[in-house]
């Protein structure tokens, strides 16, 4: 009887057991309320592009300077030297080759009065600019020209001919800045022999042909120096030839040139990887939210959400620093919108 009993009240204790396993196992868990939506407040501001570009400063464009004299050099310029107007920019059997200003380069020998053409008129003008009185028109070679060119030739203590030979000048847009020599002394005074560039330092940058709307031509930009400092520069013109160049990742990238000159000092630097900052556009006084508060809506366009969950269309204005200008009925200053950062 004893035995019964107790095999009955085991055998009630396993069927507890399980129905309160089964019973535990089928309590749904108590699941906690989602998290807040993070928002942030509509604020009115300035907002401003500021983009940088990669440059390189230096000098601007080389340009080869090519001997037409026959001789023997006997004098060439050493690197980094400044040659001005009606100085000596290398000498061919110690006979100066003067540098003259001009675009046209002179093509035959100018030595009978009456000779009228635009290389006679360059003549000209340089020597007035050396303070040779001139008389006649501005492009008749006439015996005051060649009186003139006589007494430039004494006083740099040549053999004063009044004749000039093609090879007797180099003509280039002004003053120089010898870039490299490539020729040597006792060689022909014939054929390539040096490069030159601008005197003033230059910024040349690279810029994605995508964002060339960027730059205009009297565009004020601030160049940053390899130490940090920045320095102020004008765009003087922007290349409208696009060529592909390869970026950090392989892929080649359509790009323009754009020739910046600077306004101020770049101190000691002569050279050196730089970078070109600009403002393209600026607004003031406009509603904006992070770019993290858009929706794109699936019919076009964007929206914001209010913190009570209502979609509010807007358009979309000026991106700049993580902010984006939107505009439209309903959104005013203070609104807390949803964002998800």
């Amino acid at each position: 009887m004893k035995t019964w009993i107790i095999a009955a009240v085991v055998a009630l204790a396993l069927v507890s057991g399980v129905l309160a396993l089964t019973l535990t196992r089928r309590a749904p868990a108590q699941s906690s309320p989602p998290p807040a939506p993070r928002t942030v407040a509509v604020v009115k501001t300035d907002l401003t592009d500021v983009r940088e570009f990669k440059a390189t400063l230096g000098f601007g464009a080389s340009q080869q300077v090519t001997g037409r004299r026959p001789g023997t050099l006997t004098f060439l310029p050493a690197p980094g030297a400044a040659i001005d107007r009606g100085q000596a920019l290398y000498k061919v059997d110690n006979r100066p080759v003067w540098l003259f200003f001009g675009d046209t380069p002179l093509w035959r020998k100018l030595d009978a009065a009456g000779v009228k053409g635009p290389d006679v008129k360059l003549v000209k003008d340089n020597l007035a600019a050396l303070g040779y009185e001139l008389g006649g028109a501005p492009d008749e070679l006439t015996p005051a020209t060649i009186d003139a060119v006589k007494r430039w030739q004494k006083a740099d203590e040549v053999d004063a001919s009044g004749v000039i030979e093609p090879g007797d000048v180099v003509v280039l847009p002004g003053k120089v800045r010898i870039e490299s020599v490539t020729a040597k002394l006792a060689a022909p005074g014939e054929g390539p022999l040096l490069t030159v560039t601008a005197t003033d330092k230059a910024v040349a940058a690279s810029a994605d042909a995508r964002q060339a709307e960027v730059f205009k031509k009297d565009l004020r930009v601030a160049v940053v120096l390899p130490n940090g400092a920045e320095t102020a520069g004008t765009v003087r013109s922007v290349s409208t030839d696009v060529k592909a160049e390869k970026n950090a990742n392989g892929e080649e990238t359509p790009t323009i040139a754009v020739d910046i000159g600077l306004d101020t000092e770049a101190g000691s630097f002569d050279s050196g990887p730089v970078r070109v900052r600009l403002t393209s556009t600026a607004r003031q006084g406009v509603l904006a939210v992070p770019v993290t508060a858009l929706l794109a809506l699936r019919e076009g366009g964007y929206a914001v959400q209010t913190a009570a969950g209502q979609l509010v269309p807007v358009k979309t204005g000026l991106f700049a620093g993580g902010l984006v200008e939107i505009s439209g009925g309903g959104v005013v200053e203070g609104m807390q919108v949803v964002t998800t950062s």
